[in-house]
């Protein structure tokens, strides 16, 4: 009986000193949106995209770019939607150029696609 309760205490102590290791993990941070400029103004960066997870404020919103520590939401047509696609799928990197665009909602910028290439 002593056994087992002994067993049943140091379960307990490395119960609560992994609980205690994982309260002092640092949080990651999301990515913060990138401040949108003018409408109209040139977007030239290299990063990764991911498929948007949201409900986007325009129907042509379908990514999520993440590059030079910001989020950007990216419309694209059908041709560079595809090579975008693949490089979410594949978590590989991409140039992208395009134009800003603002949605019917104030808080509704993204970038339109313009060239989309994967890189390296």
């Amino acid at each position: 009986m002593k056994k087992l309760l002994l067993h049943w205490f140091i379960a307990g102590v490395a119960g609560a000193a992994l609980a205690g290791m994982a309260g002092c993990a640092q949080v990651k941070k999301p990515a913060a949106q990138l401040k949108a400029a003018a409408v109209g103004s040139r977007f030239d960066q290299v990063g990764r995209v991911r498929l948007y997870a949201g409900e986007p404020c325009m129907s042509q919103i379908m990514f999520d770019f993440h590059g030079a520590g910001s989020t950007v939401w990216l419309a694209a047509p059908r041709t560079e939607t595809e090579i975008l696609s693949d490089a979410a799928k594949k978590e590989r990197r991409v140039h992208i150029l395009g134009k800003w665009r603002r949605g019917g909602q104030s808080n509704c910028s993204y970038v339109e696609v313009t060239s989309a290439e994967l890189t390296r």
